[in-house]
């Protein structure tokens, strides 16, 4: 049998803990969120790999940018790239969200209400 004085501790620890998870949910003013859909002219370029890019309008400033790339048709993966606007030629991408599972045109990159960023495919598969 445990002493009342180790279960109360526990008790109002437990308590608290509760009442935190319950108060620290993300909650995104609606006005604040996004919903970016790759499609659309390709970027005027030859870039890094030779491939095909969508850069998303608006969601970083230079030096980075945040996009879509291929070099497989219809096979798209959400990348970050780095580099001066001015000298289009020398960005190089420098990050990748889904390089084994890429998704295909019309695919969506949204930021919703619930904190959560999500890429699904077109079919609403989430990659």
């Amino acid at each position: 049998m445990s002493s009342p004085t180790f279960t109360m501790p526990l008790l109002s620890l437990l308590f608290f803990f509760s009442i935190f998870c319950i108060i620290a949910q993300a909650q995104v003013p609606a006005n604040e969120t996004f919903k970016l859909v790759n499609e659309g002219e390709f970027g005027p370029y030859v870039v890094e790999y030779f491939g095909d890019y969508r850069m998303l309008p608006d969601v970083f400033n230079s030096p980075f940018q945040l996009g879509f790339y291929n070099t497989t048709p219809n096979a798209f993966t959400l990348a970050l790239r780095m580099g001066l606007v001015r000298s289009e030629s020398l960005m190089r991408w420098v990050w990748e969200a889904n390089r084994g599972n890429p998704v295909g045109e019309n695919a969506t990159l949204t930021f919703g209400t619930d904190g959560n960023l999500v890429l699904a495919d077109a079919d609403g598969r989430v990659c």
